[in-house]
């Protein structure tokens, strides 16, 4: 027998998806990509409320949720579910903070960290340098399909983490979130050091320059110079560091799915 419209609107269905719909928004809020791109709130409402939809039928027949048994225990349910999808898009976002981070310091090294911008997506200054490189990393986390990989963590958190029940984190769950948070600087290295390196051997011939002719104003050519040499670095590296950031991103993505799954 096929169930009516009237048991599948009930109060229990709707609490449900109202519960995945506010995890699935609180991974969208911060999540990398998905916090960057300037949509429309309405498009991102219409989307969590469609993936929503799709996770609805695997959650609702896994019985392992909670069903609150009030309002109070209802918001409740909504600030822990939403906390618990924001903490998701929380740590996979850190990827994107170690490679801003080494956009920062190749900007200060190259001279460029005066040319600063308002990022929509942070609401803060940022070097353009910084800007580039977390588009370059938003592009390899399109095209190696990690976005799939995190829908899939939070998809797998619904058992790690069943609906109603609040989230506890052991020893080894804290542990996972100091390595993640530490990859941000690991990042943050790779991505910067082949042309950091380079702008350290130019500083030091610069400085030998300057001791072998003092009468020669080495600073007013050394900051077009060191400008034209990262620009160039970073376009010699660019192919380099998107299939560093490929390997980077999806081993973080799997490693925050073990934490989730």
């Amino acid at each position: 027998m096929q169930p009516s419209l009237i048991n599948l609107l009930s109060a229990s269905n709707i609490t449900i998806f109202m519960l995945i719909f506010t995890r699935l928004s609180g991974m969208i809020q911060n999540a990398p990509f998905f916090s960057n791109v300037q949509a429309p709130m309405l498009v991102k409402i219409w989307f969590c409320a469609t993936v929503a939809f799709l996770i609805y039928p695997f959650v609702q027949t896994s019985k392992t949720y909670i069903i609150p048994k009030n309002m109070v225990e209802f918001l409740i349910l909504i600030a822990f579910e939403f906390l618990i999808g924001y903490l998701i898009g929380f740590v996979a976002n850190l990827i994107l903070e170690g490679v801003r981070m080494a956009g920062s310091i190749l900007s200060i090294q190259t001279g460029l960290s005066m040319s600063e911008a308002l990022d929509p997506a942070t609401g803060v200054s940022s070097p353009e340098l910084s800007r580039i490189y977390v588009y370059i990393a938003i592009l390899v986390f399109l095209a190696t399909g990690a976005y799939q990989m995190l829908f899939m963590v939070v998809f797998g958190s619904f058992n790690h983490i069943p609906i109603g029940t609040f989230p506890f984190f052991d020893i080894t769950s804290i542990n996972s979130f100091v390595m993640l948070f530490a990859q941000i600087f690991k990042v943050a290295f790779g991505v910067a050091f082949p042309v950091f390196s380079v702008l350290l051997i130019s500083d030091i011939l610069l400085g030998i320059t300057s001791k072998m002719m003092p009468q020669m104003n080495i600073y007013m050519v050394a900051l077009p110079v060191k400008i034209y040499i990262g620009l160039f670095l970073v376009l010699i590296f660019l192919a380099k560091t998107s299939t560093y950031l490929k390997g980077v991103i999806i081993n973080y993505i799997q490693a925050l799915g073990l934490m989730f799954t």
